[in-house]
C-alpha cells in the first residue's frame, strides 16, 4: 500500500506539470501573443500598402488618359483651324484667278465684238451693192485685160473676206473658252465656299465644347492659333515647292518632246513644224483619259474604275457614281466597289491609310486639300468630282489647291 500510494502521487504530480505546461504554452482566449500581433499589423500594413500603390496606380493612369485626352483634344483644334487657315488661303488665290479670267474674258469679248462689227459692215456692204458674180464682170469687161483685172480684184475681195470670217471665228472661239475657264472657277469657289462653312460650324462646336470644359482656354485657343498658322505656312510652302518642281518637269517634257519630234522630221526629210505640235501626257486620246500610268496593279485597277465615271454630275452631299457625288463620296464609293472601307469625309480621309511622299505617288492615292479631296490616277492628272459646273473631271495639276496629304488607303 505504501509503495502504491507514492506511485500514484507521482503521477498526479506528473500529470499537473504537464498541464500547467501546456497552459502556459497555449494563448489565453482574448489575448495575443506579442509575435501574433506583429505578424497581423506586417500583414495589414502590407494591405494598405498595396492598395495605396493600387489606387495612385489607377489615379496615375487616370490623369496619363486626362493627359493624353488633352494633347489630342488640343491637337485637333490646331488641325482645325490649321485646315480653315489653308482653305481661307486656296479661297483668296482663287478669288485672284477670278478676277484674272474676268479680265482676260472681257478683253476676248472685246476683241470680239470689234470683228463681228467688221464683219456686219462688211455683209451690209456686200447686201447693198449686190452679190458680184463672174457674169458681172464678164459683161462690164471691155477687153480680157478688164477680166483678168476684175477676176484678180474678185479673188481678193473672197480672201479678204474668208479672212475677216475666220478671225471671228477665232476670235469667238477665244472668247467662250475664257468664258468657259471664268464659269470653272467661280463654280469651284461655290464650292469652296460651302466647304469652308462647314468648316467654321465644325470649329465653332468644337470650341463651344472646349470652353466649357476649360477655364483658361482663352489662352489655349490663343496658342493653338499661333500653332495653326505655322503649320498651314508650312503645309502652303511646301505646295509651293511642288509647283516649282512640276514647273521644271514640264519644261523638261516639252523640251524633250520638240527634240523627239525635230529628230523624226530630220529622219524622215520634212522641214521642221510640219509634225504638228507636242503631245498632251500619256494616257490621254481626244483631251479625255485612257488608261491610268504606273504603280501597282491594284492601284490603277482602283483608278481605271474611277475613270468610267468622268463626265457625271457633282451633288454636294452626294454618293452616287452615277447620279451624283461630292469628292469624298466619289473617293468613298469607288473603294467601295473594291471593298476597301475609307472615312466619308475629306477631313477623314486626310488622316486614313498610309501617308505618301509626292515624289512617291502612285495611282489610286488619294490627293487631299483642305475640304476637298482628289484621286492620283498617274501621268501628273488626278480624278475628282470637282464641282457643279464641271462635274467628275480629270485635272492636269495635283497641286492646283494646297496639298494637305497624300494617302493610300489599302496600306
Amino acid at each position: 500500500m505504501g509503495i502504491n500510494g507514492n506511485r500514484g502521487r507521482q503521477r498526479k504530480a506528473i500529470l499537473i506539470l504537464a498541464v500547467l505546461a501546456l497552459a502556459v504554452q497555449a494563448p489565453l482566449p482574448g489575448r495575443a501573443s506579442p509575435v501574433t500581433r506583429a505578424e497581423q499589423e506586417r500583414r495589414r500594413a502590407e494591405e494598405e500598402k498595396s492598395r495605396a500603390e493600387s489606387e495612385a496606380q489607377q489615379l496615375e493612369q487616370k490623369l496619363g488618359q486626362s493627359r493624353q485626352k488633352e494633347q489630342a483634344l488640343e491637337e485637333e483644334l490646331v488641325r482645325l483651324l490649321a485646315l480653315k487657315d489653308i482653305l481661307e488661303s486656296d479661297m483668296e488665290e482663287l478669288k485672284t484667278q477670278i478676277q484674272g479670267a474676268d479680265r482676260d474674258y472681257r478683253q476676248a469679248e472685246e476683241k470680239r465684238q470689234r470683228q463681228y462689227d467688221i464683219l456686219k459692215k462688211r455683209i451690209q456692204f456686200l447686201y447693198e451693192e449686190g452679190d458680184i458674180t463672174y457674169l458681172d464682170i464678164l459683161l462690164k469687161a471691155k477687153n480680157i485685160g478688164d477680166v483678168v483685172s476684175q477676176t484678180e480684184y474678185f479673188r481678193q475681195l473672197y480672201e479678204y473676206d474668208q479672212e475677216i470670217i475666220q478671225r471671228y471665228e477665232k476670235l469667238k472661239q477665244e472668247a467662250a473658252g475664257k468664258k468657259e475657264l471664268l464659269e470653272e472657277k467661280q463654280s469651284q469657289l461655290e464650292v469652296m465656299e460651302e466647304e469652308n462653312e462647314s468648316q467654321q460650324k465644325e470649329l465653332e462646336g468644337f470650341i463651344a465644347a472646349r470652353q466649357k470644359e476649360s477655364s483658361s482656354f482663352a489662352l489655349e485657343l490663343e496658342a493653338a492659333q499661333a500653332r495653326a498658322a505655322q503649320a498651314a505656312g508650312e503645309v502652303i510652302r511646301k505646295t509651293e515647292e511642288i509647283r516649282i518642281l512640276r514647273a521644271r518637269q514640264e519644261e523638261d517634257r516639252i523640251r524633250q518632246e520638240k527634240e523627239r519630234i525635230r529628230q523624226e522630221q530630220e529622219s524622215a526629210g520634212r522641214e521642221p513644224g510640219s509634225a504638228g505640235q507636242a503631245s498632251g501626257g500619256a494616257g490621254t486620246a481626244g483631251g479625255r483619259p485612257v488608261k491610268s500610268i504606273g504603280g501597282t496593279e491594284f492601284g490603277r485597277n482602283v483608278a481605271d474604275y474611277a475613270l468610267q465615271f468622268v463626265g457625271n454630275p457633282y451633288v454636294y452631299g452626294g454618293t452616287s457614281l452615277t447620279g451624283g457625288t461630292d469628292c469624298s463620296g466619289y473617293t468613298q464609293s469607288v473603294y467601295r466597289h473594291f471593298g476597301v472601307s475609307i472615312p466619308r469625309t475629306s477631313g477623314e480621309q486626310a488622316g486614313f491609310g498610309r501617308e505618301i511622299p509626292y515624289e512617291e505617288m502612285e495611282p489610286g492615292d488619294l490627293v487631299c486639300y483642305s475640304g476637298h479631296v482628289a484621286m492620283y490616277i498617274g501621268g501628273g492628272r488626278i480624278v475628282h468630282a470637282s464641282s457643279r459646273k464641271e462635274g467628275i473631271k480629270v485635272s492636269n495639276d495635283p497641286a492646283y489647291r494646297t496639298i494637305v496629304s497624300i494617302r493610300r488607303p489599302w496600306q
